[in-house]
């Protein structure tokens, strides 16, 4: 068993592969984006070592999560990760590829959906020779099209699918979501340093209806080389947070 890292204040003790895919700094930025309530369903795409739903069981409420994982060595850990935290009644662990899930197979339809998908085209970049990173970064089983018709297919009418990708991708992941019919309301840049040339990702919620779209003051990962933003900080501190905020 892989020994746990320690994250949140240590208020998680996250088992993750030691020489595969391991989660890094996009996990707590997307759980931070994600708005919450109580009384709301919420599926995730993807949910490698269940990293996010623990993240939004520590510092966020929620009715119940169901997290689909396509690895069954992942799904495995998200499982176990899930059971020392105490989360079993609230978060659900699915093995499953996302293509083939009817909306029952994750108690949909979810108030919320959310993803941190493979970020490369296939043939764009190295591929990695450890297939669970490949499976992890490039789209050898889940491209743009497929995530956001599951996404659509998964969320209820007035429902919010929220995503992190490249900024380099933007122009793809808005045809993408266009194409399947969503509208784009709430995003944020975020940046590793405050003087950065360009972004290192986005964040942004999709919507199946018109909704405002607001533009998000960036966020800033790192004040200089080795220090974390006072932002950053809050992030990935076991503070709890307003869920609707």
């Amino acid at each position: 068993m892989p020994r746990p890292t320690a994250f949140l204040d240590g208020r998680l003790q996250i088992l993750q592969p030691e020489r595969g895919y391991r989660f890094a700094a996009d996990a707590p930025i997307l759980a931070h984006f994600i708005r919450c309530s109580p009384t709301d369903r919420l599926v995730e795409i993807g949910t490698g070592c269940g990293i996010i739903p623990l993240i939004l069981f520590v510092k966020k409420r929620f009715h119940r999560i169901v997290a689909v994982e396509l690895q069954p060595a992942l799904a495995e850990l998200a499982r176990a990760n899930v059971h020392r935290h105490g989360a079993d009644a609230a978060i659900r662990i699915v093995t499953a590829d996302v293509r083939d899930l009817a909306p029952a197979d994750v108690d949909a339809p979810a108030d919320v959906v959310f993803a941190n998908p493979p970020y490369r085209r296939v043939g764009s970049g190295r591929l990695s020779p450890d297939p669970e990173k490949a499976e992890a970064r490039h789209e050898l089983s889940l491209d743009l099209a497929d995530l956001f018709a599951a996404a659509r297919r998964f969320l209820a009418p007035f429902g919010r699918f929220d995503l992190i990708h490249l900024w380099e991708r933007r122009a793809d992941v808005t045809a993408a979501a266009a194409a399947a019919g969503f509208h784009p309301g709430r995003s944020r840049q975020v940046l590793a340093f405050p003087h950065s040339r360009q972004p290192r990702m986005f964040l942004h919620s999709w919507h199946p209806a018109p909704v405002a779209a607001l533009a998000e003051p960036p966020l800033v990962i790192h004040e200089k080389p080795g220090v974390h933003s006072e932002a950053f900080r809050r992030i990935i501190s076991a503070a709890p947070e307003d869920p609707s905020t």
